[in-house]
């Protein structure tokens, strides 16, 4: 199944080139998101757009990197132009020379998205483990109150847990938050 094409928002101050990339990105099927002849103005734009990659290029020195590095930690963000060693520190997803060809552009805008993506997915994955491990960690400690308070196993204790969450239609971890609240313990 092809990968579906992102979104590009374009930021290019020079007129001339800004129409030479556009026609770039919709020969090869792109969407285009937005565009700026502005960075300052870009975060903006981009938080209206929903861009999946972000295109910039730089002309020279960026002597104020705080815009582009706002910029990179909301989106992709692959920069065209001159390659200095600070921008690696900035999040920035790729950087091509100025002389890019076409293909490589177009073939690291894609590149961009996905690991972007992939990024995105692995960040929720783990907020979602850490969510899990939280519980596991707020039902072992009520289990273990129910286990000395009522002197029964770990399996009655987590049974009984799940009966009580279910009879009143709440979530485990809620009521194991309240078995430890009740005993004056802190969650």
């Amino acid at each position: 199944m092809p990968q579906e094409m992102p979104k590009v928002m374009l930021i290019e101050s020079e007129y001339r080139l800004r129409l030479r990339y556009k026609s770039l990105l919709k020969k090869a099927g792109f969407e285009l998101a937005g565009e700026s002849g502005n960075l300052a103005v870009a975060e903006t734009l981009a938080k209206e757009s929903r861009p999946g990659v972000v295109l910039v290029h730089l002309e020279e020195d960026l002597a104020d990197t705080a815009d582009l590095a706002k910029l990179a930690r909301l989106f992709p963000v692959l920069v065209l132009g001159k390659a200095t060693p600070g921008l690696a520190a900035l999040g920035i997803y790729g950087c091509l020379s100025e002389g890019a060809k076409d293909e490589e552009i177009l073939t690291s805008l894609a590149i961009a998205s996905a690991r972007w993506q992939e990024a995105k997915n692995l960040r929720q994955e783990a907020e979602e483990l850490r969510d899990l491990l939280a519980l596991r960690k707020i039902l072992d400690q009520a289990k273990g109150i129910l286990m000395k308070k009522h002197h029964m196993s770990e399996q009655e204790a987590h049974r009984r847990i799940q009966r009580y969450a279910m009879y009143k239609r709440l979530t485990v971890k809620s009521v194991a938050e309240a078995i430890i609240k009740a005993t004056g313990g802190k969650v």
